[in-house]
């Protein structure tokens, strides 16, 4: 009876333990199941050591994928051995890249057209794994041609750095560098050995020496110049101290004329007050003038009337005149009247 419930709370832990590894498997796996992929499709020529199922695809640095399958084949125009990649790529990362998109293989279509390539980087120095460098490159790749036909999405590749620097040695022609070097080294050693090198480094070294002591005598010579130059440049600083003054000065008379000329200008402005009064005090000097030649004429009823004013005064006086010639010849004339004539 004991053995019997033991053996059952054994079961019951063992089958607790099974739920929950699952639980946690799924757990786990949810997020990658529940995650829509895009195969696409890549295609090297060069080795892909390294590389392997699982190796992750990064673009700038950032995980959208992974490897899922790598093969054989061969390009059916040339014959050329190829080894094509499918990788699964992360359709939110695509979209998220084309967001004017909203299908993941259009999507990354449009990222080819822009310059969308893939290039083998290495993980680690150490352990030699690689991975699928993708980014932008425009310009720098072409389209994939080959003989064969395929759906799916077929991104460009490049050669990797190490790929293009042994493709660089290939391209070299070691032997002929070799001997190019030998025979540079050659001529060296004939020109070392040539006796008019020897004689040309003598004669160096002695127009070094010459140079030194001349430079030396130039040292001397040039300190009294040195002190002299000073002070010609003391005495030039002075005078162009005293030309600024000068200037200065000359500015500001400058300023002052200036400002005289505009309070002119002004004063002396057509509508200025001063030449207003100065129009209006000689249109009335003008109009008195006229009046005073007017009433001066020979015409003129005031000329008149003077005139017959002094006709009857010259006539009183002569009455007056020949009254005091009556009175001289008879006194008692205002008295008796005039006496008859004889």
């Amino acid at each position: 009876m004991k053995t019997s419930a033991r053996a059952l709370r054994l079961g019951s832990f063992v089958v607790l333990g099974i739920v929950l590894l699952v639980a946690l498997v799924v757990f786990v796996l949810s997020g990658e199941l529940l995650t829509r992929r895009e195969v696409v499709l890549m295609r090297f020529t060069g080795s892909v050591y390294g590389l392997s199922v699982g190796s992750p695809v990064v673009f700038r640095g950032v995980n959208v994928g992974a490897v899922k399958e790598i093969g054989l084949a061969r390009n059916g125009k040339g014959g050329q051995i190829e080894i094509p990649v499918r990788a699964a790529l992360n359709q939110a990362a695509a979209l998220q890249l084309a967001p004017q998109e909203t299908n993941g293989v259009r999507a990354i279509e449009g990222l080819i057209a822009r310059g969308l390539s893939a290039r083998l980087a290495s993980q680690s120095l150490l352990t030699g794994q690689l991975y699928v460098d993708l980014d932008l490159r425009p310009g720098l790749v072409k389209p994939n041609v080959t003989g064969t036909t395929s759906d799916l999405p077929d991104i460009p590749t490049v050669p990797s750095t190490l790929q293009a620097f042994q493709s660089q040695l290939e391209g070299i022609d070691l032997k002929a560098a070799f001997q190019d070097v030998a025979a540079i080294a050659q001529t060296g050693r004939q020109l070392l050995q040539d006796p008019q090198l020897k004689t040309t480094l003598t004669n160096l070294a002695k127009l070094s020496t010459e140079l030194q002591t001349l430079a030396q005598s130039v040292q001397r010579e040039v300190k009294p110049l040195s002190g002299a130059a000073r002070a010609t440049l003391a005495q030039v600083g002075t005078a162009a101290n005293a030309l600024t003054l000068a200037g200065e000065r000359v500015t500001q008379a400058g300023e002052s004329v200036t400002q005289v000329a505009q309070r002119l200008s002004t004063t002396l402005a057509p509508d200025a007050p001063l030449l207003q009064s100065f129009q209006h005090t000689a249109d009335e000097l003008s109009r008195t003038a006229q009046s005073l030649r007017h009433t001066a004429g020979n015409d003129s009823e005031l000329v008149q009337n003077i005139n017959r004013a002094a006709s009857d005064v010259a006539r009183a006086a002569r009455q007056l005149g020949d009254l005091a010639d009556l009175l001289q010849r008879q006194p008692d004339a205002l008295l008796r009247g005039r006496a008859a004539a004889p």
